[in-house]
C-alpha cells in the first residue's frame, strides 16, 4: 500500500503516480501518517460532508463526515451534552498509533434503521486527503 497525500504528491515521479490507483488512495493522521479511513467512506451528513461548529469553549473546528474510521477510536464515554448532531450522543475520537485527537464518533440508537446510526466527524486539518 502506498501513502499518499498532498505534501507529497510532487515528490513521486510520473510514472510511479500513473500507476497508483483509487484503491491505494488513504487519509492519514497529519501527526504520524497512520491509516485513518479511505476517500470512499466520505459521507453526507444533515445535508453536508463538511461542517463547521463552536464548541462551549469558543474553538471552531471544521469537520468531514465518515462512516467508518478505522484508525480512529473512542477515548471517552458517551455525551449528548452540547452534540453538534441532534439525536446523536458522541465521544472523543483519537488516533490508534499517536493518540492525537481526531475528532469524534457519533451514534444514535433512533437512526439505526437508516443506516446513520453512526459515524466519525474528523477534524479536517488533522487529517491529511491523498
Amino acid at each position: 500500500m502506498v501513502v499518499v497525500c498532498k505534501e507529497s504528491v510532487e515528490q513521486l515521479t510520473d510514472k510511479k503516480a500513473d500507476t497508483l490507483s483509487k484503491e491505494d488512495e488513504i487519509i492519514v493522521c497529519a501527526f504520524c501518517n497512520n491509516h485513518i479511513t479511505n476517500p470512499s467512506r466520505q459521507i453526507v451528513v444533515n445535508n453536508s460532508f463538511h461542517h463547521a461548529f463552536v464548541n462551549p469553549h469558543g474553538y471552531v473546528f471544521e469537520i468531514g463526515c465518515f462512516s467508518d474510521a478505522k484508525g480512529c477510536r473512542s477515548a471517552s464515554t458517551a455525551s449528548t451534552e452540547f452534540s453538534w448532531f441532534i439525536g446523536y450522543s458522541w465521544k472523543i475520537g483519537i488516533c490508534n498509533y499517536c493518540s492525537t485527537q481526531l475528532g469524534w464518533i457519533f451514534s444514535s440508537e433512533s437512526n439505526i434503521l437508516k443506516g446513520t446510526h453512526k459515524f466519525f466527524g474528523l477534524i479536517l486539518e488533522k487529517i491529511i486527503f491523498p
